[in-house]
């Protein structure tokens, strides 16, 4: 098939197309930049718990062991969320950003009596908590594999609404400045979801025609994973007067592949799945797509 013509030629053509095994769009395994800040944190906060653990042993005077804990307080910073005793803070119900100093004192007792205190911090464990945490920088990078394929298909990106009227292909990403109220004036449309203030991911221009798009990368079900599919849903059941405005709704990641495939399908899925194919159906101007799907849209589309 060269020429998909409808919403539900594209959707059956990313079925047949699924999403790689890895995209390294959502790979991080570059050692951090910032490794030998967070093992010195790290010696830092062991050293005092130490030391603390040693004056209390001893029976030392309190408001020496009060000067440790509060020289422990000033010694919790970003470069500590990655540490033994900032996971233990978080197992007793608090982040290390927000502690005062009488729920500190409690913490670090409980930690003295639940956990082994020891002075090793090798470097191998602290890059371990931290590719653990890596999802946390996944956040904007389905947005920027989207517009990397945009510009590598020849689309400018714009940095104000009236340039990105003025190309034939342009792009715009949704921000604070740029975002759905002044696109509503801009484009004369509603934009019509059920959070009106919500925050979209982009806009393409291809001649006359915009696509609003709004781009999810998963790769499991349940939870924020199902509201999150459930706002692209959303996206496939918006409908404007004008009929040059499009929507897209963009799916990648291992859950993609568990959306557009048919088989073993949980009895959820398959109700999502079976409400965007509705959707697809009634409002022509909708997409939902994958990777391949979107590449391929840009294709027929320039």
């Amino acid at each position: 098939m060269n020429t998909l013509k409808t919403n539900l030629d594209y959707f059956n053509f990313c079925e047949k197309n699924p999403e790689p095994l890895l995209d390294d769009f959502y790979i991080f395994v570059e050692k951090d930049k910032n490794i030998h800040n967070y093992i010195s944190n790290n010696k830092q906060i062991k050293d005092i718990l130490i030391t603390i653990k040693t004056l209390q042993h001893n029976r030392e005077n309190p408001e020496i062991i009060n000067k440790y804990f509060q020289k422990l307080l000033e010694n919790l910073n970003r470069f500590s969320n990655n540490s033994e005793f900032s996971c233990f803070v978080n197992a007793c119900d608090n982040v290390i950003y927000s502690l005062k100093l009488d729920t500190l004192k409690i913490i670090v007792n409980k930690y003295f009596q639940n956990r082994i205190l020891n002075e090793a911090v090798p470097e191998e464990w602290v890059q371990a908590l931290l590719d653990n945490n890596s999802s946390r920088k996944k956040g904007k990078c389905g947005e920027l594999k989207l517009q990397n394929i945009l510009i590598k298909q020849g689309f400018v990106m714009s940095e104000s609404w009236q340039d990105f009227l003025q190309q034939d292909l342009s792009f715009i990403g949704f921000s604070s400045k740029n975002n759905l109220s002044v696109a509503r004036q801009f484009l004369n449309i509603n934009i019509a979801t059920k959070k009106q203030n919500k925050s979209l991911d982009l806009a393409i221009k291809i001649k006359d025609k915009i696509f609003i798009c709004e781009a999810k990368h998963l790769n499991t079900a349940g939870g924020g994973q199902d509201k999150q599919l459930s706002e692209l849903i959303e996206i496939t059941s918006l409908i404007e007067e004008n009929k040059n405005i499009y929507f897209i709704a963009f799916l990648d990641g291992k859950y993609a592949n568990e959306f557009f495939n048919q088989q073993n399908m949980q009895p959820k899925l398959k109700t999502q799945r079976s409400e965007v194919l509705e959707n697809l159906t009634k409002y022509p101007n909708n997409y939902f797509l994958n990777t391949a799907g979107f590449k391929k849209l840009l294709e027929q589309q320039c």
